[in-house]
């Protein structure tokens, strides 16, 4: 009776464990998709014509409208959730050695792969690029986007994920936790949208491979370091590598330079 006993109570606890998981699981999901939806809405209406518009329209003023709404939002739901410790959201100073140059070499390597063959496959590109200057790059792209996502994607949900770090999922021979499963398909997942606005099939395509390989490398140096500045400077480095270095080393390989 007592082994009959204690079999139950370890199925029930096993049972209690897994609705918990997925009870995460699904909130994370629905925070992020509230905050994406809600910085995308409010960025068209902010920038659309027929209210004046607002703010000066353009893939520009967009780009900035939605990613500091990524950022505000995510700040602020991080502070009521955490209770103003910011840590468990890894807004804090790396724990652990850091390889700089295996990181910032990575993150070129991943963008200037995606941007070839965009370039080779002669697909259209990524139409939020198509009227921004150097200047704008640098300020909306390389940095702003990448903080502000950061903060969203690996400093938000996988911090309010943290708990289900015990919980891992064999892939070849890495052993990967569900928060980083989840950090890495949700950060891909919030580029496919780009099909709705100009961008064709291999474009998203690609973009989608590059994001959801560049959020499983964020998230993995997220969790490793307990902090989020790892990650912010492989996505910079990756959108270096996707907007300047790609085209410039194309360029070599084909003469043109």
């Amino acid at each position: 009776m007592m082994y009959i006993k204690k079999n139950e109570d370890k199925t029930l606890g096993e049972e209690i464990g897994s609705y918990k998981s997925l009870n995460l699981l699904v909130t994370a999901f629905l925070i992020g998709l509230g905050i994406y939806v809600v910085s995308q809405i409010g960025a068209l209406f902010l920038t659309n014509e027929a209210y004046g518009p607002i703010i000066e329209g353009g893939n520009a003023s967009k780009l900035l409208i939605t990613d500091l709404m990524f950022l505000f939002l995510s700040l602020g739901i991080i502070v009521l959730l955490t209770k103003g410790n910011l840590t468990q959201s890894g807004l804090n100073k790396p724990i652990g050695e850091l390889k700089w140059g295996v990181i910032i070499g990575l993150g070129l390597v991943i963008g200037s792969i995606a941007s070839i063959i965009i370039i080779i496959t002669g697909a259209s590109g990524n139409p939020v690029l198509y009227d921004l200057g150097i200047r704008e790059k640098v300020l909306l792209i390389w940095f702003l986007a990448s903080i502000s996502e950061e903060i969203f994607v690996r400093g938000l949900l996988q911090g309010y994920l943290n708990p289900l770090e015990g919980l891992k999922i064999s892939i070849g021979e890495q052993n990967v936790s569900y928060p980083v499963i989840f950090s890495a398909m949700f950060f891909g997942a919030i580029h496919l949208p780009l099909i709705f606005f100009g961008a064709d099939l291999i474009t998203v395509s690609v973009i989608f491979l590059m994001t959801t390989t560049l959020g499983y490398f964020a998230a993995s140096l997220r969790e490793k370091h307990r902090s989020i500045l790892p990650s912010i400077g492989i996505h910079v480095t990756t959108n270096i590598g996707g907007t300047m270095l790609g085209p410039i080393v194309y360029a070599i390989l084909i003469g043109s330079i």
